[in-house]
């Protein structure tokens, strides 16, 4: 059995921190992310996957008026095939929860 990165600890690196790791939808409702290295958004390829997370109940459940029925956190692995550009980034439903871009950078 394999283990998500080998099981060795990782985090993404600054490359990807403070908003310097973006992306869009194409053409369908598929979201994509863009090589921070790479001048022409160049797609990052998704190479794995963990769920590092996984709450029944919703932590903030008492604190906002529309609850997510579950806390999650996933984790992915990327890579730019061109750049070989690899890190780590997390989506996670469980941390900040609501405000705008710059007021999260700020945190």
């Amino acid at each position: 059995m394999t283990t998500f990165n080998d099981g060795k600890p990782y985090h993404g690196s600054e490359a990807v921190q403070d908003g310097k790791l973006t992306g869009a939808t194409d053409g369908t409702d598929y979201f994509y992310f863009f090589c921070p290295m790479c001048p022409d958004k160049r797609l990052l390829r998704l190479l794995d996957y963990e769920v590092r997370a996984k709450e029944e109940k919703h932590p903030y459940a008492d604190h906002v008026d529309v609850v997510a029925p579950k806390g999650f956190t996933l984790a992915f692995k990327l890579l730019c095939d061109k750049c070989l550009f690899t890190d780590f980034v997390k989506v996670s439903n469980m941390g900040w929860q609501g405000g705008t871009h710059k007021q999260a950078l700020a945190r």
